[in-house]
């Protein structure tokens, strides 16, 4: 009897798994399929899964507009900008929080967690950011969410249950500063939640839109965010293609997009297997210990 309930619940537990993998592939599976079919297919609806006779258009009109290159710069540019501020700024911050020693850990911790439950709001940081001189600059991209609370408690707490204070001790018996602690002790063995920080970083200004909307003011300083943002909006994705009007007319938006879609995703997917068994660590870690 109790062999018989375990096949039922792992019969159940497949099914359930293979229908929820299904349902998460499957956005994926229909952008791949809408970017290679026929744009007559694409237009008509015939497209539901699997592509339907084998056309690149998008992908040629996407390749020969330079304004794609140029946000894809700008994109990896922020990106890549963003991503080294910000882990940096987000150890130099946990770290001394995660040690016991540290005076005035308690109260700044407490202002840390704070800035979860309240929060200054849209105008006030746009006022901020203005009044800075940053509008139309990278900076107006890297800087306002340069430090997440959420982060800082994540990391944090892999600091204090990983990096043990005997280490500490024996770098200052060599005479180490805590920079030198830090930079030479700890980020070593702190790979895993490094390479966390950073996947979640990138992939949250790879992917970010409202912020460039806000703060930048030039076309060509617009991320392929915008551009895709654009290209949905009819009107303005023929112009920032360089596409004419028979020929936009020829091609299905949501073939461009799709295509543009898939190509954005690209680095984020060649990155992702060469740190997977870091996520997988940092994440275990960060989630079970503390």
């Amino acid at each position: 009897m109790a062999l018989k309930r375990s096949t039922v619940f792992d019969f159940a537990n497949v099914a359930f798994l293979a229908i929820l993998g299904f349902v998460v592939a499957y956005p994926f599976l229909y952008t791949v399929s809408i970017s290679i079919s026929n744009p007559r297919a694409v237009a008509l609806g015939e497209v539901l899964l699997l592509p339907k006779g084998l056309d690149v258009t998008g992908y040629r009109q996407v390749i020969q507009s330079p304004r794609i290159w140029m946000s894809y710069k700008n994109t990896v540019l922020y990106s890549a900008v963003g991503t080294v501020v910000r882990v940096l700024l987000l150890m130099i911050t946990s770290y001394p929080l995660s040690r016991a020693k540290f005076p005035g850990r308690t109260f700044f911790t407490f202002l840390i967690g704070f800035t979860m439950l309240f929060g200054g709001g849209l105008v006030p940081t746009f006022l901020v950011v203005r009044g800075l001189g940053l509008i139309d600059t990278i900076w107006a991209i890297v800087i306002p969410g340069a430090l997440s609370a959420y982060n800082i408690i994540i990391v944090r707490t892999f600091f204090q249950t990983t990096i043990h204070p005997s280490l500490e001790e024996s770098a200052m018996l060599d005479g180490a500063n805590d920079l030198h602690i830090l930079i030479r002790v700890v980020l070593p063995l702190s790979a895993p939640i490094v390479a966390v920080m950073s996947l979640f970083t990138a992939v949250g200004i790879w992917n970010d839109y409202f912020t460039p909307m806000l703060y930048l003011k030039s076309d060509w300083k617009y991320p392929l965010t915008m551009i895709l943002r654009d290209i949905v909006i009819m009107a303005q994705g023929r112009e920032f293609l360089g596409l004419q009007e028979l020929q936009f007319q020829r091609i299905p938006p949501q073939s461009v997009q799709a295509a543009t879609l898939i190509i954005s995703m690209i680095p984020i997917m060649l990155v992702y297997p060469f740190i997977q068994k870091y996520f997988v660590k940092g994440i275990m870690i960060g989630a079970i210990k503390g």
